[in-house]
């Protein structure tokens, strides 16, 4: 029996395994099995939910994702991308547990950071590899409305996450190093994926929203789990199945159905098209509010000053243009001189 038909990003037809509907339900039980036992504690050996549950989710879902790069060749590079990139957290997370798994002290930062820290490299490939093939053109206002929005995430993770990382770290220099790269490239990630969403004109198809989702998953987690590290109460027991999710997120779009077209959008006029930069500057402007009351690092301020430089230009690139004038083929102003009259006489 064949399973159902997909496209992908430049409308080329393929088929997905035949077996895969019956995937989602049971990986969705598994990281529900996951979550009610952080949260509530359903009993049983900790081994179960923390070391099975946790890394079958995932190296099943970087073996998804492997396996849509081997159904479908014209986006194979960016898939191959994203599932080497599960392939080292699956890894990662594996050895871990292997090392350190049951132990009540564990030294931090360890082998596995590295591994999980190129997972973010590879996940930025997987999106520019991605996003050439949707926006073969290149078109300013597009791009600038996606470098503002990335903007406006690393003003924001810079107050919320990174600040108070950089604030409470307690621990040596290559701690803190590692706590401070995590936040910092999950802010960079997740503004990258939202400035895709500009990209595509605020109209993500659904592989793109499950992307996102992925990674605002993964980057939630990691930031919890960054600031409670640098305060030496770092602990993940509630949750971990945020990872979990994240990676479910990532395996689901890569077989999720795509439009296979990029849809040609309008530019937006009027308040939309200038509410972007509106929110960039009314952003930057609550930052140095703020430092008046409460002193804030160079960092935020040069994102705000970044902020506003973008915000300029996107109002300037939106400004109402003159119409060219309509051109009047030979002979025309006389013909229409004579219609002028001729109406004239009749009225």
């Amino acid at each position: 029996m064949r399973g159902p038909r997909l496209v992908d990003a430049e409308g080329e037809l393929y088929v997905s395994p035949p077996g895969l509907r019956f995937v989602w339900p049971f990986l969705v039980v598994l990281i529900l099995l996951e979550a009610f036992n952080e949260l509530f504690g359903l009993g049983g050996p900790p081994a179960i939910y923390q070391i099975w549950i946790h890394d079958l989710v995932i190296v099943a879902a970087a073996a998804l994702v492997l396996a849509r790069a081997a159904y479908e060749s014209t986006t194979r590079l960016a898939w191959l991308a994203f599932g080497t990139a599960m392939v080292l957290w699956a890894s990662g997370s594996i050895a871990w547990n292997a090392v350190y798994g049951g132990r009540t002290t564990v030294p931090y930062p360890t082998f596995a950071d590295i591994l999980w820290l190129l997972w973010y490299p590879l996940m930025v490939v997987g999106i520019v590899l991605l996003i050439r093939h949707r926006i073969p053109r290149f078109e300013l206002h597009r791009w600038m409305d996606g470098l503002a929005v990335t903007l406006l995430v690393l003003v924001l993770g810079f107050a919320v996450v990174i600040e108070p990382t950089v604030e409470h770290a307690t621990q040596g220099t290559l701690a803190i190093i590692v706590d401070f790269s995590y936040p910092v490239l999950d802010v960079l990630l997740v503004g990258s994926v939202l400035g895709v969403f500009g990209l595509l004109g605020w109209h993500p198809d659904r592989m793109w929203i499950f992307i996102g989702l992925a990674i605002v998953a993964t980057a939630g987690a990691d930031a919890a789990f960054a600031v409670q590290q640098a305060r030496g109460v770092g602990t993940d027991e509630t949750y971990a199945f945020v990872w979990t999710l994240g990676a479910l997120f990532l395996a689901r779009a890569a077989w999720t159905r795509t439009s296979g077209e990029d849809r040609e959008r309008h530019k937006p006029t009027g308040m939309r098209a200038i509410a972007l930069p509106l929110a960039a500057n009314a952003l930057a402007a609550a930052v140095q509010i703020y430092a008046i009351f409460h002193p804030v690092g160079k960092s935020e301020r040069i994102v705000t000053l970044t902020v506003l430089a973008v915000s300029s230009v996107q109002i300037v690139l939106t400004r109402p243009r003159r119409e060219p004038p309509t051109e009047v083929p030979a002979g025309g102003t006389e013909m229409a001189g004579h219609a002028e009259r001729a109406e004239g006489r009749t009225s």
